[in-house]
């Protein structure tokens, strides 16, 4: 379509139809998405902020928990294990609530603009929101590495030291 505007421009043709029309829409459309593809990685950058931060204030909190633990015979390795299947947990409990809002959100927005105008069918992307669920695991798991790693590296003793 470009390429006809281009080739009549210095003519006084001037080109209309559906399909520029649909064009155009597209385009406005798909600037649309990618703003909003944007600010959902942003989103997705501040999340993992929250769950680093809520990690590390678990690791503060824990302190003597996890020191008691270590003297029990509890290895690094698995305390920070333990450390990573709480980020996952909190990681995908999130992506799971996320998921089915946004589906419920979508499917109402969807009804209430386009009940009139078009016949609504409910088609759920499962292999999308499949990856969004395991990106949303792995970086759960990728969050605990440094509040897991600050809290296998506190030698028992000093932890139960703390007051």
């Amino acid at each position: 379509m470009q390429q006809v505007q281009d080739l009549t421009a210095d003519s006084a043709l001037d080109i209309t139809g559906a399909a520029l029309e649909r064009a155009l829409y597209q385009r406005a459309i798909d600037t649309l998405l990618a703003v909003v593809v944007g600010l959902l990685a942003v989103a997705v950058v501040i999340a993992l902020i929250g769950v680093t931060n809520t990690l590390s204030l678990s690791v503060i909190e824990r302190r003597r928990e996890s020191a008691t633990l270590r003297a029990l015979g509890l290895t690094r390795r698995q305390l920070r294990a333990s450390m990573a299947v709480e980020g996952a947990l909190i990681a995908g409990v999130g992506a799971v609530v996320g998921v089915a809002l946004g589906l419920a959100y979508g499917w109402l927005g969807s009804a209430a603009v386009l009940a009139g105008i078009a016949d609504l069918q409910l088609r759920v992307p499962w292999a999308d929101l499949g990856l969004v669920l395991g990106v949303a695991l792995v970086a759960g798991v990728l969050a605990s590495a440094l509040p897991g790693r600050t809290a296998a590296r506190t030698p028992p003793v000093a932890a139960l030291a703390v007051d």
